[in-house]
């Protein structure tokens, strides 16, 4: 690794800041507004024109959750601001998989704007159209990162970095260790290609965020009159290699089409059209950074707590198998089915603090479903409102770890939790679930 002095003889730098965030996703934009709130100068990197990440990339707008209690924090302003724009629909309880969720569903448009004004208001600089390419690490310290504009290569250094990549590129770059797949394949889960249609017959008791039993579509999207195609999967997929998500996509495209057309012989469906299909493909899993501490299978099948927690997860151990369409591992099995009655009276599991820590790397946090984590634990916390969660965590922690002068592996723990606790208790929910009414 070159030095950043060797880098500034090299490249252009863009800027230098307390704080970088890589990836503006759920996790990213939450550890951005995060660490800005508490007083870092931060810079959120984002290759596309638009932050909110995978309901905006992959149309994947549901909002799903077992219980509600992991919504946390930043996702009830988000939530609470996507109702000014009419961009979220109202949840409701719906039977699924042996159990009851709460379910809704969301506008990407509006996610768009909100995240603008949410970071806008709190001083996050933003930077589209920037690819990661490499990381500037010394002496097992990481400096900055290398990023892939129109104009060629560039830089910005940092004092901490957080990756909120999805695929954990900065970790990677930077050389940290990483598990990726499972059962030696590298492939932990399907693959998805997403699409939506306009024009589609609804029932007249029709309620926005349920699924359409009139046009036999999915969820709408938020509260406007375009439905989901119905969930797609591709199998065997290698995440992070470009041949393999092209073939993918190819494939997606082709299949969606034919559903469509398949979709427009049936009776009273005529007429629908296909308003679109996402610019990218949905990736459930690819890298797992090595952290400090792991959030293990246990600890999500059990619904384990820890006093270092920062994060509440209880969805389901969702897990899209990547070699039968018709699996759903570890929910198959007839003792899963306790789990489920205790997440239904409002139960979940703790993510310990370390699991945002890179192992290998100081100053390097990560958070989203990169973060590290056992592969039926990662399979849960993947959800959107717990990645927000885990954001808002290393955003806080990388802020408040630079303002006392500490890494993050040195930060008091017992001091997070307490900060994240009362950063939260002073957010006014958007919804409150019916288990803690």
């Amino acid at each position: 690794m070159e030095t950043s002095q060797e880098l500034r003889r090299r490249l252009p730098v863009l800027g230098e800041y307390g704080v970088v965030v890589c990836g503006g996703g759920p996790a990213g934009c939450a550890a951005a507004l995060a660490a800005a709130r508490h007083g870092a100068r931060v810079l959120l990197v984002e290759g596309e024109g638009y932050l909110g990440g995978a309901p905006c990339t992959q149309n994947v707008v549901p909002i799903l959750s077992t219980n509600g209690v992991d919504f946390q924090g930043v996702w009830h302003e988000w939530a609470r601001a996507l109702r000014r724009y009419d961009g979220i629909t109202d949840l409701h309880r719906e039977a699924r998989c042996g159990t009851q969720w709460y379910a809704g569903s969301t506008n990407p448009e509006a996610i768009k704007l909100v995240w603008d004004e949410l970071l806008a208001a709190a001083g996050v600089q933003i930077l589209h159209f920037a690819h990661v390419a490499d990381a500037v690490v010394e002496n097992d310290v990481i400096r900055g990162v290398v990023l892939l504009l129109k104009s060629g290569l560039a830089a910005v250094l940092a004092d901490r970095v957080v990756d909120c990549t999805g695929d954990g590129d900065v970790c990677a770059f930077a050389g940290c260790a990483y598990e990726q797949g499972t059962a030696g394949a590298p492939w932990a889960m399907g693959v998805s290609l997403n699409a939506w249609y306009g024009n589609v017959p609804v029932a007249a008791d029709y309620v926005p965020g349920w699924g359409n039993p009139a046009g036999g579509t999915g969820r709408s999207i938020g509260n406007s009159p375009l439905f989901q195609a119905g969930l797609l999967r591709m199998l065997e997929v290698d995440p992070l290699n470009a041949w393999d998500l092209s073939r993918a996509v190819q494939d997606g495209r082709r299949q969606v089409w034919e559903r469509f057309q398949a979709k427009r012989q049936q009776p009273g469906c005529e007429r629908i059209f296909l308003a679109g299909t996402a610019p990218f493909p949905g990736v459930r899993s690819s890298r797992r950074i090595r952290g400090l501490k792991t959030s293990t299978a246990q600890d999500a099948i059990e619904l384990r707590k820890h006093a270092d927690g920062i994060a509440r997860a209880s969805w389901e151990i969702d897990i899209h198998s990547a070699v039968d369409p018709r699996a759903k591992p570890v929910m198959d099995d007839p003792g899963y089915a306790a789990r489920m009655r205790r997440t239904e009276q409002g139960d979940y599991y703790d993510i310990p603090y370390g699991c945002l820590v890179a192992a290998d790397v100081d100053h390097l946090l990560m958070a989203g479903r990169c973060i590290s984590a056992e592969h039926e634990s990662q399979a849960s916390l993947r959800i959107q409102q717990t990645c927000m969660s885990l954001g808002q965590a290393a955003g806080t922690a990388a802020a408040h770890g630079l303002a006392k002068g500490i890494s993050p592996r040195e930060l008091a723990v017992a001091e997070l939790v307490a900060l994240l606790a009362h950063d939260r208790a002073a957010v006014e929910p958007a919804w409150v679930p019916r288990e803690l009414q």
